[in-house]
């Protein structure tokens, strides 16, 4: 057992039909995969302002536990609208910590000027960005082969692809994940919203977040859509996972479905105690657990919503 344990209801794991797996910060750990971005960042920034990186990181870190502690004003803006939370993310964080570290040097006033700066920043260090899998990624999708499962993505189709064929790769150069292939979805594009699309709510509040969680994003709607279609099921036969409960989550269970957050260090506390209460969530805290949580294998199987019992045969 890796001591994990998953937290929350959840309607019985037998009813699921189809499962949609977020992909990057899913099964991916977007912490270790975004360390030299962070380092990268920051020496540039540092560079821009003077100050060595040792300097710039201090000072980072101390402005993140703000942005943390402000869910309310830092988030991941569209449209004027925020439409994911920062602090989940060390791509999406960096964004109101550099922001934060320009006003209290006094640098980069010009907002104009401090946006092109920090694009390019971020798309040049980006590019260091290293690949890494959460623990079990593996052996979860290998036992996931034969249901209905299919990746949602808002990354490129191509790369997760790639990535699905370095995680599945086997010595003879065949991959035990080439199944997964063709059912990669990318540019789902979660974070766009359709003012026009009225099928579902506008949005959603959760206790503990002052501003709205929307939910009209017409694109990942049309995706799940699809694969509902495809499965011949409806909403309540689906189960998402993913690593962020507004970007991922919170259209489906909005529909109906059962939603599974797969949580991290920077999750916030809100999403976390809402799935907690709620009887289509649960959160989990290691992939190992996605086949028990979705379809019934294993421990969900033999005991129903036993987390206890999931996590010692995870």
């Amino acid at each position: 057992a890796d001591g994990a344990t998953a937290r929350g209801s959840c309607a019985p794991a037998a009813s699921s039909k189809l499962l949609v797996l977020d992909f990057d910060g899913t099964m991916t750990d977007a912490e270790q995969e975004g360390a030299p971005y962070w380092q990268g960042y920051l020496t540039d920034l540092g560079i821009l302002c003077g100050k060595s990186y040792e300097e710039m990181d201090v000072m980072a870190r101390r402005m993140q536990a703000g942005v943390a502690h402000h869910p309310n004003d830092n988030g991941w803006v569209v449209d004027g609208k925020i439409v994911a939370p920062a602090a989940v993310d060390p791509y999406l964080r960096m964004k109101p910590i550099a922001h934060a570290i320009f006003n209290h040097l006094g640098a980069f006033p010009s907002m104009q000027e401090r946006a092109r700066v920090l694009e390019v920043l971020y798309k040049y260090n980006y590019e260091k960005t290293k690949i890494v899998f959460h623990e079990g990624a593996r052996q979860a999708l290998e036992a996931l082969e034969g249901t209905n499962t299919f990746v949602v993505t808002n990354s490129y189709t191509e790369p997760v692809r790639k990535k699905l064929s370095i995680l599945g790769s086997n010595p003879d150069g065949s991959s035990s994940l080439s199944w997964m292939h063709d059912r990669v979805h990318g540019l789902a594009k979660k974070y766009v919203l359709s003012e026009g699309f009225d099928t579902v709510p506008e949005f959603m509040h959760l206790p503990g977040l002052n501003r709205p969680i929307y939910l009209r994003r017409e694109k990942y709607y049309t995706v799940l859509k699809g694969l509902l279609a495809q499965a011949g099921c409806g909403w309540k036969d689906l189960v998402v996972i993913g690593d962020i409960f507004e970007l991922d989550l919170a259209l489906p269970y909005t529909m109906g479905a059962r939603v599974g957050l797969l949580a991290n260090d920077f999750t916030p506390p809100y999403e976390r105690e809402f799935l907690l209460r709620e009887d289509r969530g649960a959160v989990l805290e290691s992939v190992k657990q996605i086949p028990e949580f979705a379809f019934g294998f294993g421990a969900f199987a033999r005991g129903g919503c036993n987390k206890r019992a999931m996590a010692e045969a995870s």
